[in-house]
């Protein structure tokens, strides 16, 4: 079985191409990214076309709307990530079609699980051409003892070093030696309050969270 997750705007001959191109079979499934407010009737329509082409295919064959805030790009972002990687089955990404709001967050979002997704394409605005594309593998992910102490901050945002200390009984000292790391790779946010040193996660971070190598 394979899911296929895409963009679609207005013209669906685009996504018709990429099931074309690698088939679709019983108990398939289709997850099409949209906006969370459908401005206008023109994208509702787009979604019944590739619903009832899945319908007269075969019934079993599942069309989901994955909708994303386009005005929050950071948990737009992170709500694509999570569906990538909450799939099961082999995925086909089509980077291509749709807003280009959707566009940017969906293609960085495919660049942190390129372990996870077996095929990307791109349909060409040049010569109409769909495209099978390879994603470079340019993140890695933490070693377990900053996974370990990012873990512990998404947990307990805002915290102090100290705090972090107890609970992971570690000493302070190697605490804020790795949370200077984390804040070199803008994994955290520091927040200088007086002698207090406030810690807190970014995008950044909890995208390093998400990475799987």
């Amino acid at each position: 079985m394979k899911t296929y997750v895409s963009l679609l705007g207005y013209d669906t001959s685009q996504f018709y191409s990429l099931i074309v191109k690698y088939g679709i079979e019983k108990n398939d499934r289709i997850v099409l990214i949209r906006p969370q407010e459908e401005s206008d009737g023109q994208g509702k329509k787009s979604v019944r076309e590739i619903e009832d082409i899945a319908n007269k295919i075969d019934k079993s064959i599942k069309v989901d709307v994955h909708r994303v805030n386009h005005l929050d790009f950071n948990s737009m972002l992170l709500s694509i990530i999570d569906l990538l990687e909450s799939i099961e089955t082999e995925i086909i990404a089509n980077i291509s079609g749709g807003s280009r709001d959707i566009f940017l967050a969906f293609s960085i979002a495919c660049l942190t699980q390129t372990g996870k997704i077996s095929k990307v394409t791109n349909y060409s605005d040049v010569d109409r051409e769909l495209r099978e594309i390879q994603l470079p593998h340019i993140v890695n992910a933490l070693d377990e003892k900053l996974n370990i102490l990012l873990e512990d901050i998404v947990k307990h945002e805002p915290t102090i070093a100290s705090e972090i200390a107890d609970r992971l009984q570690i000493s302070e000292s190697t605490i804020s030696r790795n949370v200077n790391k984390l804040k070199g790779l803008r994994a955290i946010d520091v927040d200088n309050q007086g002698k207090t040193r406030y810690i807190s996660t970014t995008t950044t971070g909890k995208i390093f969270l998400k990475i799987k190598n």
